[in-house]
């Protein structure tokens, strides 16, 4: 149990070995002292119960939301990652136009993912002719 936090002569250490450490004696000397009724200014405080939420846990990506084609194909939105202090850019969503169709469509990473869902990329249903796949295809 050397994790709980105790206090030694007012002092409060967040373990028997740091407070074992700071007054120069042994961890076990420094149990014995607590756990004795000679040192009176020597206890076991209660263990603080870590904090659960979502500083333990990564937290989700702020993803923008997707805004409809405006015929703009130069807007970008930033998605950040708000685990690292300050936030990380991790990669621009927006409009694009497909490498093998040219007709736009919804990118989730304007870098990455260049090509739209029909000429076989990982990009959204670009907007157009009506999309030539039939339900048995999929």
């Amino acid at each position: 149990m050397s994790s709980q936090p105790v206090e030694v002569a007012g002092v409060i250490y967040s373990s028997i070995s740091a407070a074992a450490r700071a007054h120069g004696i042994s961890q076990h000397g420094m149990e014995w002292r607590i756990d004795s009724d000679a040192f009176p200014d020597h206890k076991r405080l209660p263990a603080v119960r870590k904090p659960t939420g979502d500083h333990l846990v990564g937290r989700a990506l702020v993803e923008p939301e997707r805004w409809p084609f405006d015929g703009d194909l130069s807007r970008r939105a930033p998605v950040f990652d708000p685990n690292i202090t300050p936030p990380r850019l991790v990669r621009r969503v927006g409009w694009l136009r497909c490498m093998l169709c040219s007709r736009p469509h919804f990118s989730e990473d304007v870098v990455g993912v260049r090509i739209c869902f029909e000429c076989g990329g990982e990009g959204s249903v670009p907007i157009g002719r009506i999309s030539d796949l039939e339900d048995d295809d999929l």
